[in-house]
């Protein structure tokens, strides 16, 4: 039994029955027969949407049917309908591939056919899918606060510590982190200049570098430029997203990508002052394939 708090009116679900029930005696028949195996997970209308909260859980009985199917064939793919992150631990290191869909239109049928037949995935995460429900940023402080006055008010204490702002800084693990998504070929990222105007008060910045195709199938790279502080007088994440490129390229191909990073690229809101504030001082330029995978550094200081 799970109670799950709406803001509108009380949702009650109930569920007695073993997962045996759930899932056709003739899966592992099936499964072990095929030359390889797609399990459709996720959620539905029914479970997830507007105005009320789902289980970080997938729907009942999903996680078994996985587990039991990639027992029986080696070549299981799983791909999971969700509009956010979801519990893996049970089942990720047994299948060798998840597609996340999202909730696609009418062409995402066609869409995951082409990945699954042979063309490269070129999507990036925009969110962070954390390992656990306990180490997303606000699972502490997100239902109402009954000390807060009016009610029902939530305190927003993770600040500016939210999706991958909080996993970087704090240097918490994560399941994927933000930006992340694989491809049927691999890149190399080099070659970094950082030049331009470096005066605080109205910087403008040039970040250059290559993207080279180093696989044997032609693929899509989304390299993102990320800024940070070294020494900020205020609180600010370690790294924040600045900029990015989609690069299309062939085997052995080598394209060059140039990026602009104005003022607001290194400011922060000033509370005291009610306005945006670039401050003097060194700052660290990175580029990277997602969030936490780093791959090109480059220092620079605002005078």
């Amino acid at each position: 039994m799970r109670y799950l708090p709406d803001a509108e009116a009380d949702r009650l679900g109930v569920a007695i029955a073993p997962t045996s029930h759930l899932i056709a005696p003739e899966v592992d028949t099936i499964a072990r027969n095929a030359d390889a195996v797609i399990v459709a997970a996720g959620f539905g209308p029914e479970s997830e949407g507007e105005s009320h909260d789902r289980t970080f859980t997938l729907p009942y009985g999903q996680a078994e049917l996985i587990r039991r199917i990639a027992r029986d064939n080696p070549h299981t793919i799983v791909t999971v309908a969700s509009g956010g992150g979801y519990e893996t631990e049970s089942w990720l290191d047994q299948v060798p591939a998840l597609l996340q869909d999202w909730y696609f239109g009418q062409e995402g049928g066609r869409a995951l056919a082409d990945i699954l037949l042979g063309h490269s995935p070129e999507g990036k995460l925009p969110m962070t899918f954390e390992r656990r429900l306990e180490d997303n940023p606000t699972m502490k402080n997100y239902y109402p606060d009954p000390s807060l006055k009016p009610t029902p008010s939530v305190r927003y204490s993770e600040g500016l510590f939210v999706g991958y702002r909080y996993y970087t800084s704090r240097q918490k693990a994560t399941l994927f982190p933000f930006g992340y998504g694989l491809s049927y070929t691999s890149f190399r990222l080099d070659h970094l200049k950082v030049s331009g105007s470096t005066e605080a008060k109205n910087p403008m910045v040039s970040v250059e570098f290559d993207v080279t195709n180093i696989g044997d199938r032609e693929g899509t790279e989304i390299p993102q430029v990320y800024v940070g502080e070294n020494s900020p007088p205020v609180s600010r994440p370690l790294r924040e997203l600045k900029g990015f490129s989609k690069v299309r390229l062939k085997p052995g191909e080598t394209k060059h990508v140039s990026l602009s990073l104005s003022d607001r690229a290194f400011a922060y809101f000033d509370i005291s002052g009610h306005t945006w504030k670039t401050d003097q001082g060194k700052y660290t330029i990175e580029v990277g394939t997602s969030s936490e995978q780093i791959v090109l550094r480059a220092p620079i200081t605002l005078n």
